[in-house]
């Protein structure tokens, strides 16, 4: 069975570890960008960097960063006076070293990052959605508009969201072997991520929301539990862009993209959500890698 994988955040880093656990399954995942930033220089990859160290058994215990990093690096930083809330572990540092060096040298991203994933040992494809510089920006109360790194790590996503764009995303590409791998996927697995924040962004490419849209089998996990996000603000960012409230924003999200979405089995099945696509209610808490491979099963079997 051929899987393609739409993956942001520690969600759906979780949710491409318990499908690379199922054997004989040829997977791709295709990871949001509109994170990415310059940091000290470095050109710093967060999404695609939690997808490897996920499937390579790495993470940190937070579900990003690398298990038993030191911050030496970081902690110098902040001695000589230098802004270093955004926290580079030393180990990660080397891989955002490797990442800034190569692009300098004019090596395309989606060639770094299947570097990377080979020195990694990993199986499954890992794409990101363009290799075009692209910036998820969301504007706050003030009337500001931020960078998402600024919003969600130096402001603690503590502002209210009023409008999200994706800046330079008309004039992107999609990364090499995207839609062919969308084409020629069985089903398309939309990841427990935060919507607006972590999939909108690769939806934004043209072409990639017009094969998801386009292909016959599409299957989205809500990030919800009882309507609210268990960490993150996905809920608060939703409601806030004026989508409806819990699963029903979520449906909201990917109206026109998605034919089933399945939800938590504690989150009552509302049937104005029945009416606009397929519901199904699972156990979809996946922070242990078997939960991760049950609910990847289960998702197959649909």
């Amino acid at each position: 069975m051929k899987v393609v994988e739409l993956s942001g955040g520690v969600g759906g880093a979780r949710l491409a570890r318990g499908l690379a656990a199922i054997e004989n399954l040829d997977l791709t995942v295709i990871v949001n960008v509109g994170d990415d930033e310059t940091i000290h220089g470095l050109s710093v990859s967060p999404d695609l960097d939690t997808v490897v160290y996920t499937l390579a058994g790495l993470e940190g215990p937070q579900g990003w960063g690398r298990r038993g990093d030191t911050f030496n690096f970081n902690d110098e930083l902040g001695r000589l006076g230098s802004d270093n809330r955004f926290r580079l572990g030393d180990l990660d540092l080397a891989l955002n070293v490797y990442r800034t060096d190569r692009l300098a040298a004019g090596e395309p991203l989606a060639r770094i990052t299947d570097n990377v994933r080979r020195r990694f040992g990993i199986v499954p494809l890992i794409l990101p959605a363009t290799e075009n510089p692209i910036r998820t920006e969301v504007r706050v109360e003030s009337g500001d508009w931020l960078s998402f790194q600024e919003y969600f790590v130096l402001r603690q996503h503590r502002d209210e969201v009023v409008d999200i764009r994706f800046s330079r995303a008309v004039e992107s590409r999609p990364a090499p072997g995207t839609v062919d791998s969308i084409n020629e996927a069985d089903v398309v697995i939309v990841a427990p991520s935060n919507p607006p924040l972590s999939i909108w962004p690769i939806l934004a490419v043209p072409g990639l929301r017009e094969a998801v849209a386009a292909h016959p089998r599409v299957v989205a996990i809500s990030p919800l539990f009882g309507g609210k996000a268990l960490k993150g603000p996905a809920d608060r960012v939703m409601r806030s862009l004026g989508l409806p409230a819990g699963n029903l924003g979520v449906a909201k999200a990917y109206q026109d993209v998605v034919d089933i979405l399945v939800i938590d089995k504690g989150d009552a099945v509302d049937e104005a959500l029945i009416d606009k696509m397929g519901v199904v209610v699972e156990d979809t808490l996946i922070k242990e890698a078997s939960a991760s491979t049950r609910l990847a099963r289960a998702i197959l079997g649909l």
